[in-house]
Parts: C-alpha cells; sequence; structure tokens
C-alpha cells in the first residue's frame, strides 16, 4: 500500500527497507516537458532549426501519454485505480498515438499475421493490446532497486543502436531524449533505491519504449518487427507467465499480487538467504544486487538482437532461445534447486 505517494516496506511484494516515494515518475514526465519546452525554444534560436518531425513526435507522445500517466499517478497516490481502468487509460493512450501519429502494428514479418493483419480495423486492435501489454509488463519488473530502469536502459540503447545502424536520425534522437530521462531517474534508484518508479514512471517509460519500438519498424522496413521484441524479451515473458501461474496454475485472479515472479525467486533464493538474518544495510544491498542477474542476459540479448535486426528467423529463434533458459531458471529456482554458481554471497 501507498501513504501520499510513498511505498510501505510491507507486503508480499516489497523488499525495501523502509518507506519510500514511489512518485519518480512525476520527476520523469517533469523532464519530459522540459525536454519539449527546449525543443520548441531551440527550433526557434538555431540558425537552421530542429526536425518539425521531431517535436511533433515528441509532442504528440506527451499528449498521448497523458491518460496512461495519469493512471499512474492516481494508483500512487491513493492505491484505488483497478487494472481494468489503468489497462483502459493505456490503450486510449495507444489509440491516440495511433490516430495522431499513424504509429502501430502492421507487419510481424510473419506470413498468416501479416495476413490477419491486412483486415479492416485489425492492426488498430492489435496495436491496443500490443502497447498496453508492453506498457504494463514494465510494472510488473519493476520490484527492486534498478530492475525495470536498467531494463530500459539497455532496450532504449538497443532500439538507439538498431536506429543508428539504419541511419534513422529522426529515431536516434527520440530514444536519446528517452535514455537521458531514464538515467536522471536511474542515478537516485540505483542502487541505493531513494526513489522508486511507482505505476506512472513505469508505464510512462513502457509506454514511450514500446512506442519508440513500432515507430523504428514503421520507419524501417529492412528492420525485424521481432528485433524490438527480443530487446523486451524479459518483461514480456514475466508478464505472460505471471498471467499463467496466476490463473492455470494457482487459480487466483490474474492481478494477484503473488511472490514468485522470478525476480522474487532470484531475491529469496540467491541473493539474501535467508532474508531475516540481514542487517539492514545488508538488504538494502541484496535488493540491489538483484537487478544484475537480469540486465546481463539483456544485454546478450539485446547485442544479439542488434546483430540480426535484419533476420526475423534468426529474432525467432532468440525468442525461444530465451524461453528455455527462463524456464529452466525458474524451475531450478522454484523448486530449491538452486545451482551454487548462480548464488552471490553479500
Amino acid at each position: 500500500m501507498s501513504v501520499v505517494g510513498r511505498d510501505l516496506a510491507t507486503g508480499v511484494q516489497k523488499f525495501h527497507i523502509k518507506p519510500t516515494s514511489r512518485l519518480g515518475g512525476v520527476g520523469i514526465m517533469v523532464g519530459y516537458l522540459s525536454s519539449l519546452a527546449a525543443l520548441f525554444a531551440l527550433q526557434r534560436t538555431l540558425f537552421d532549426g530542429l526536425s518539425p518531425e521531431l517535436i511533433q513526435i515528441w509532442f504528440g507522445l506527451a499528449l498521448a501519454s497523458v491518460p496512461v500517466f495519469v493512471a499512474g499517478l492516481k494508483e500512487d497516490l491513493t492505491h484505488t485505480v483497478s487494472p481494468i481502468v489503468r489497462l483502459t487509460f493505456t490503450m486510449l493512450s495507444a489509440a491516440l498515438v495511433y490516430w495522431g501519429l499513424g504509429i502501430g502494428v502492421f507487419r510481424v514479418d510473419v506470413g498468416l499475421v501479416d495476413a490477419f493483419l491486412s483486415l479492416p480495423t485489425a492492426a488498430f486492435f492489435v496495436t491496443l493490446l500490443v502497447v498496453a501489454g508492453c506498457t504494463h509488463a514494465v510494472n510488473i519488473v519493476d520490484g527492486f532497486h534498478g530492475l525495470a530502469s536498467g531494463l530500459m536502459i539497455i532496450m532504449i540503447t538497443g532500439l538507439m543502436a538498431m536506429a543508428w545502424l539504419a541511419q534513422d536520425t529522426l529515431v536516434v534522437r527520440l530514444c536519446g531524449l528517452v535514455l537521458l530521462l531514464t538515467l536522471g531517474f536511474f542515478v537516485f534508484n540505483w542502487p541505493s533505491g531513494k526513489i522508486f518508479l511507482g505505476d506512472a514512471g513505469a508505464y510512462l517509460l513502457g509506454f514511450l519504449v514500446v512506442e519508440l519500438s513500432l515507430l523504428l519498424v514503421n520507419r524501417n522496413l529492412q528492420i525485424s518487427p521481432m528485433a524490438p521484441v527480443v530487446v523486451g524479451i524479459f518483461p514480456l515473458i514475466e508478464t505472460l507467465f505471471s498471467i499463467y501461474r496466476r490463473k492455470f496454475v494457482r487459480q487466483h485472479p490474474i492481478d494477484h499480487p503473488d511472490g514468485l515472479h522470478l525476480h522474487t525467486l532470484v531475491y529469496k533464493r540467491l541473493v539474501a538467504r535467508p532474508a531475516r538474518q540481514l542487517s539492514e544495510k545488508h538488504k538494502n544491498q541484496a535488493n540491489a544486487q538483484v537487478a544484475v542477474y537480469f540486465w546481463l542476459p539483456s544485454l546478450f540479448f539485446t547485442l544479439l538482437a542488434v546483430y540480426f535486426r535484419e533476420n526475423t528467423n534468426a529474432q525467432l529463434i532468440l525468442i525461444v532461445m530465451f524461453l528455455a533458459l527462463y524456464w529452466w531458471v525458474y524451475s531450478r529456482l522454484v523448486t530449491f534447486r538452486v545451482p551454487h554458481w548462480l548464488k552471490r554471497p553479500l
């Protein structure tokens, strides 16, 4: 639960040691609006100006992000916004981008799916589902210091690298702006956990990253639409598996919180063993160490996604490889068969 925007250190998914502000998303939005004002000022003062398209897209994304940001912020402040309401507001934001900027899921380079996307309104509804799902996936993995924001940095850098290799300066600059916003938050979140993203921050960053992913593949047909999927594979798989675990294995509502996320198991089984014997200082250190377990494989798969950016078959193989890795690690941790080489002493 939260009190006036502060996250209490109690609950099945709480692993910090004291109440902490979860209003990091407010700072990110302030940074976003400041960057927008700076772009308008630079356009008026620079001799050759800035790309009107860059400002149009950055301004359009700012307007479209208002519904999802407001829903997340209200949840951070009151803890009373249902998942259905938040999902609806996320879809509204996705619809605004689709209608206003023409950014959507129009191809995946898989024959039958592309044929379906060519049907009237199919691309629109698939876009709503993809954007909403990917946006909420970032919130799912926002459980430890630096985990979500660190993954966002890796993902944005991967997208920026693909845009740079495709000589798409517009997307490179847009990714750079999102990267700066994320880094500004990251230095306060990891390793000390002085402030949290909260729902507003997680939704805002997730929304921006998925929209930039779609913009990248919409503008550069040589890049496989599956490449951004591989770049953001962990949050997606964690979300899908959480839905399966809660609904079909534990027979709980899919929004019912539990302590069985992979990042939670990493904390309990690999880092803080057992947590009750650790001092507050060591608990905070353990919290910060969890993210490293996910940054490294995410970076590895992101590098491969960038290298094979024009090969959809290779991207599909990478997805299968990650699924196999995820399942192996999860099954070992959940059944207490922890590989000793994965354990990290404090």
